[in-house]
């Protein structure tokens, strides 16, 4: 086999992606390079080889995209349609496909690989500072090395301790083993997402505002100023998913459901959170949309949120280089890669 084979794989489905194009198009908003490009559903959030598992044998392109997630989007999207049209959740069957799907989108792109190579980094780099805290542990440490591994190891503490100070550990992770824990975690998580209590917002019908969606398509944001709930299953936070450019899904552990139509100040909230916890692009129905400033005033500048929330403020996944190479112009495969509102 070649080894230049390569695969253009979504990271969003295309499914989701529909939901937030006029037809076949889509507007890209990339912050990498600061610029809009409008793209065709099949060439937008892409990466090369995101899904594709190393086999015994060869490399398997289909197995996770077409079997795994196919699978599940394929239900989603169905689910997804009575969702919004009934404006409930009483219907069981569509609820636990719903929570399934947004196991899975939670943990299906790249920041999750960035998450999860930031913990086996830092475990990497805590080890030899566990070694080294003191001088029995070290040799403790090296006496199992000399009986195990390597009888002639020979290695002072005193040198131990300086060669530390010019060490940097960095991890790869074979993209086989992100894939593994991908379906891993997402099954942890379909228990907590069932426990939340959802609730749906919509857009008016006599407003053209619009939701967002991103590279990262589910956002936690504390519910209060100060609060530090930025994880699924903290109660002081909230979940947003925007399922379609006309509704958004929330995730919060409130006793009661609730449907809703909001206005344009909660719109450009949530729009503001999508696009500032992206990892490189946003997605939208239109080349504009409203978003919300760090002042609270509403806007449709899109440069000056390019310009705003550019790389320099973006932490880039080193995860992205054993997981597909994300590149940075629009024509390649990368083609892209708390405020309350009263009103109504």
């Amino acid at each position: 086999m070649s080894e230049k084979r390569t695969r253009k794989q979504h990271i969003l489905p295309r499914s989701y992606l529909k939901r937030f194009a006029q037809g076949d198009k889509i507007w890209v908003s990339d912050f990498e390079i600061k610029k809009q490009h409008q793209s065709n559903i099949d060439d937008a959030a892409i990466i090369t080889d995101f899904y594709t598992v190393k086999t015994i044998d060869k490399d398997e392109d289909g197995i996770i995209e077409q079997n795994f997630l196919g699978e599940i989007e394929s239900l989603a999207g169905d689910a997804i349609d009575h969702i919004i049209k009934k404006r409930t959740f009483k219907d069981r069957p569509q609820w636990d496909i719903l929570v399934n799907f947004t196991a899975l989108m939670y943990v299906r792109t790249p920041l999750f690989r960035q998450i999860i190579l930031e913990i086996y980094e830092h475990s990497a780099n805590m080890l030899p500072k566990e070694i080294l805290k003191d001088e029995s542990t070290f040799n403790n440490a090296m006496q199992k090395i000399k009986d195990k591994i390597k009888p002639d190891a020979i290695l002072s503490y005193e040198k131990a301790l300086d060669a530390q100070k010019h060490i940097d550990i960095t991890v790869d992770i074979p993209r086989t083993f992100y894939i593994k824990l991908m379906m891993v975690y997402a099954s942890r998580l379909v228990p907590i997402i069932g426990k939340m209590t959802p609730h749906l917002f919509f857009v008016p019908y006599y407003t053209n505002a619009s939701f967002v969606t991103g590279d990262v398509p589910i956002i936690a944001a504390p519910r209060k100023p100060g609060s530090t709930g930025m994880w699924i299953g903290d109660t002081n936070c909230d979940l947003y998913f925007p399922l379609s450019s006309k509704c958004c899904l929330v995730l919060n552990y409130d006793s009661l459901s609730t449907v809703i139509e909001i206005g344009k100040t909660r719109i450009a909230f949530i729009n503001h959170l999508v696009a500032c916890n992206c990892t490189r692009i946003v997605l939208s129905e239109n080349q504009t949309f409203i978003w919300m400033q760090e002042n609270r005033i509403i806007s449709n500048n899109i440069q000056h949120l390019l310009d705003s929330w550019g790389p320099e403020k973006k932490t880039t996944p080193r995860a992205k280089i054993p997981g597909g190479n994300i590149l940075s112009s629009c024509r390649n495969d990368w083609k892209l890669l708390t405020s309350d509102d009263k009103s109504k």
